[in-house]
């Protein structure tokens, strides 16, 4: 049989919610998973591209704020 737990309501003062830090990310659960399905699988490379191709466009739109700034 299931488990049954206890429900927290949002004015509970003792739920405190999982706050998503850079010290955190890579122990959350989700972050854990992702990474072994690539190692599991042999998508490192594959990886690797993406995380290069998403990083060249927030250095872009960063780029492109700081200049914008600038000009102001």
């Amino acid at each position: 049989m299931s488990k049954i737990t206890e429900m927290t309501t949002p004015n509970d003062k003792t739920a405190a919610p999982e706050v998503m830090t850079i010290k955190n990310f890579r122990s959350n659960g989700d972050i854990e998973n992702f990474y072994r399905y690539i190692h599991d699988n042999g998508l490192r490379r594959e990886a690797f591209m993406l995380m290069e191709y998403a990083l060249s466009k927030v250095a872009r739109a960063r780029k492109g704020k700081r200049k914008a700034a600038v000009l102001q």
